[in-house]
């Protein structure tokens, strides 16, 4: 897995019009940010051509989510004196997309400012500032489409399958490489489409997650069905 700091920087596409040049961040022009006012949906002003329109989603349990309009991150934050924001990301997509890099902005926040529906966040490590209007669009934010990275376990050769917002769906049953399609029902389940997987033979390796066809996500955790209904077995989201 790749942290979202590196896969970012890697990816990252020149930024929009909104990351502008900052100034100096002195504190004494800062005021102080009700967490309250930090928790919601922020979203740029315009329009992309992107599978799902760019994102940040602030909760009240310190926990937050962006997207470039591809890829999904997630992490969290504490918010400190004057608007200060920490952040921890989890990892990253690495698919090209005609977005708007505000998992990059929340990733590098120094601080975030507030003043009615507006939010900027602001970063000293490349003097960038991202301006934000609070959404009230129900289809832009999370929500609960299962776009991310699921995975069986921490160990480095675990099952996972990574949900892009385009429909994609890639990952590793732990011996082959996965990649194909997936769709969400009015009812919240998940169907697959069938997977295109190399065809390496791994002793000791139980590549169930290569006969996935559908599956269901409740509390953070995903369950995978077989064709005929059969559990196969488990992902959760990181």
């Amino acid at each position: 897995m790749i942290m979202v700091r590196s896969a970012l920087a890697v990816s990252a596409l020149a930024l929009i019009a909104t990351l502008t040049a900052c100034s100096s961040g002195d504190a004494s022009v800062r005021s102080a940010v009700e967490p309250a006012t930090l928790v919601g949906t922020w979203a740029i002003d315009s329009t992309f051509d992107s599978p799902e329109q760019p994102f940040v989603a602030f909760v009240d349990d310190g926990t937050w989510t962006a997207s470039d309009g591809c890829n999904r991150v997630q992490g969290t934050y504490e918010l400190g004196d004057l608007g200060a924001l920490t952040t921890t990301s989890g990892p990253s997509t690495l698919m090209a997309c005609d977005g708007a890099q505000l998992p990059l902005a929340v990733a590098m926040a120094d601080y975030v400012q507030i003043s009615g529906d507006v939010l900027t966040i602001t970063s000293s490590a490349d003097s960038t500032i991202t301006t934000l209007v609070r959404s009230t669009d129900p289809t832009v934010g999370p929500q609960d489409k299962p776009v991310g990275q699921w995975v069986e376990s921490d160990a480095a050769d675990a099952p996972f399958l990574t949900l892009a917002a385009d429909g994609s769906a890639h990952g590793s049953d732990g011996c082959n490489i996965l990649n194909g399609t997936w769709t969400l029902a009015d009812d919240g389940s998940i169907t697959f489409g069938p997977f295109a997987a190399t065809l390496k033979f791994c002793e000791g390796v139980d590549t169930w997650l290569l006969t996935a066809a559908s599956a269901r996500v409740q509390g953070g955790v995903m369950t995978v069905q077989d064709a005929a209904g059969e559990v196969l077995g488990q992902l959760t989201s990181q």
